[in-house]
């Protein structure tokens, strides 16, 4: 093979080395609004006030199987 297979200086010396590239647009994006702390609370609330409700249920079950069965607080 010839030297001439790997020489490319004719084209970092040429016009077509130098053309002007176009500039780069890039379109912002809007950040998303933040979350209000208040939305957050009240879903947090809400959550609480489920999960004491779903409390009374639970033991309501609980005493009813105590005086169904009359299972005697062994701790088992």
């Amino acid at each position: 093979m010839s030297d001439h297979a790997y020489d490319i200086s004719y084209l970092l010396d040429s016009d077509a080395a130098t053309a002007e590239v176009p500039v780069l647009r890039v379109a912002k994006v809007p950040p998303k609004p933040a979350r209000s702390p208040s939305h957050i609370a009240a879903a947090q609330a809400a959550l609480a006030l489920e999960l004491l409700q779903a409390a009374e249920a639970h033991e309501d079950w609980i005493r009813q199987y105590v005086r169904m069965y009359g299972v005697a607080g062994d701790g088992v």
